[in-house]
């Protein structure tokens, strides 16, 4: 590399590329640029299954809000 004056002046381009080395350095990332009609998605999409304390936990819920109900309506 050439120090001093005789080392060329830095061009749009590279100061292009040290700016966005230090934003990524800093935790910037550029956006994706690919739009949503090309993102890959699985030709056979599944759902996630419920275990079973997810399944308790929501009928344990679900309970819980009709006990509350019934008792404003009877009270």
């Amino acid at each position: 590399m050439v120090f001093g004056p005789s080392r060329p002046p830095i061009t749009e381009d590279v100061a292009e590329v040290i700016t966005k080395d230090l934003m990524e350095g800093e935790g910037h990332t550029p956006t994706s640029e690919t739009p949503i009609a090309f993102v890959k998605h699985p030709a056979n999409p599944t759902t996630p299954d419920l275990n079973n304390r997810v399944r308790w936990v929501l009928f344990g819920t679900l309970a819980a809000m009709l006990v509350l109900i019934a008792m404003l309506i009877l009270r």
